[in-house]
């Protein structure tokens, strides 16, 4: 048995060698000298039991598919990496009752309005953006105005100040639209003087006679293009994370009312040490070139190996998204990852070390990650190993005796 061992693990640094020979012949001197200086990170072993198992397929073929209820993307959040919840909620609680501020200019630079308010309210700020939503009144350049503040969501908004306020769902997609400066099928292009008449059919029981300050370029037959396109596609909009929630402003005095934007913040979730199994793991590429990167898990319940990323030119900083292959959506004990089809390292997901943010293995850094009983990993905190006892038995004696951790 020993000699069966021993020759497995002769063959393990055959392979080893052959791929840090392969690497090093890549690219120029520099690439190599960075490569040469990584040796030290590629682990056959971490000083524990080898988890070694038979893979399906062959690591230079291409993935093989396989119908799984995860995530295979290499994208960022934007592009199909872990989902947002938007904090409409956190946002509507943080709105102020009132707030106090001037009209600084009427048309603005980009919107009906522009409007100083003050305070120390999220919604506080200079040159804001502004619409009006209420033909009926007036409302110049004028100073010492109080608004009562409304979310464009709130069934309490008066009426008698906004005519449909069942209908801020199409505006606020609008709002959230692109259409300034884009070309419009019946000639030129959108100006806030089409959004602005647009919002008014949208929201008032009747629209400007007038119609003063809308600029030159505006036309109903454009605005109306608009107001078809919100009412074809923004019945029961709610805006994402990033996008713009309208703000109602009732001024005093009986002057019109007008609508602000806001950003719409994710919701921050409360974040736990590891507990249980790591479900979703968001890890950064952190080398100086391209390489083949294939990661793995071991198939629940068998002696396979199973694949859950793989990448044949991951680039340098390139972030991956892989949640775990398990029934219950967890990784097991380990991932195993593979360089240009040799074995690399493994990182330990069964939660006994608390990995999270921060946490680095080799040339994989852990942005950020979920585990199944804990939620979203919090930062994680290198342990400080100050403490050993000389004996063998002990976990940490070599460390203590070589110095390292102190």
């Amino acid at each position: 048995m020993k000699h069966i061992t021993k020759l497995f693990l002769l063959a393990i640094l055959v392979v080893f060698a052959s791929c840090q020979n392969e690497t090093l012949t890549e690219g120029a001197s520099s690439i190599a000298e960075e490569e040469l200086a990584l040796e030290n990170e590629i682990l056959v072993s971490d000083g524990e039991e080898d988890e070694t198992f038979v893979l399906n397929n062959d690591l230079e073929s291409e993935m093989p598919a396989q119908e799984l209820s995860f995530s295979l993307s290499s994208n960022s959040t934007a592009e199909g990496g872990p989902s947002c919840t938007p904090d409409i909620e956190g946002l509507v609680l943080s709105l102020p009752a009132t707030i106090e501020g001037e009209t600084t200019a009427k048309p603005g630079a980009s919107a009906y309005f522009d409007l100083t308010l003050t305070g120390d309210s999220v919604l506080a700020g200079v040159d804001i953006p502004a619409w009006c939503v209420d033909i009926a009144g007036d409302l110049g350049v004028e100073s010492n105005l109080v608004f009562d503040v409304y979310s464009s969501y709130a069934d309490n908004i008066p009426t008698n100040r906004v005519d449909n306020p069942e209908n801020f769902d199409k505006v606020n997609w609008l709002i959230n639209q692109t259409y300034i400066g884009e070309a419009s099928p019946s000639g030129g292009v959108y100006t806030f003087g089409d959004v602005q008449w647009a919002i008014w059919e949208i929201i008032d029981d009747t629209n400007c006679r007038s119609c003063a300050f809308l600029g030159d370029d505006w036309s109903t037959t454009k605005g109306q293009e608009l107001v078809d396109a919100a009412i074809a596609n923004g019945e029961g909009f709610t805006p994402s994370c990033g996008e713009q929630m309208a703000i109602v402003l009732v001024p005093n005095d009986n002057k019109q009312s007008v609508i602000i934007s806001k950003e719409v913040e994710p919701v921050v979730v409360p974040c736990s040490d590891c507990d249980g199994k790591v479900t979703k793991l968001e890890l950064e590429f952190d080398w100086g070139c391209a390489k083949k990167i294939d990661i793995l898990q071991r198939n629940e319940n068998t002696c396979y190996g199973k694949w859950i990323y793989s990448n044949r030119c991951a680039k340098p900083g390139e972030i991956i998204n892989i949640a775990g292959g398990n029934h219950d959506g967890t990784f097991g004990k380990y991932i195993y990852i593979y360089i240009n089809n040799c074995y690399y390292t493994k990182i330990k997901t069964n939660c006994d070390v608390k990995i999270g943010p921060g946490y680095t293995k080799g040339v994989f850094n852990v942005i950020s990650g979920e585990s199944s009983n804990g939620g979203e990993l919090c930062e994680y905190v290198k342990p400080e190993y100050n403490k050993c006892y000389r004996h063998w038995g002990c976990k940490y004696y070599s460390s203590c005796r070589y110095g390292y951790g102190h």
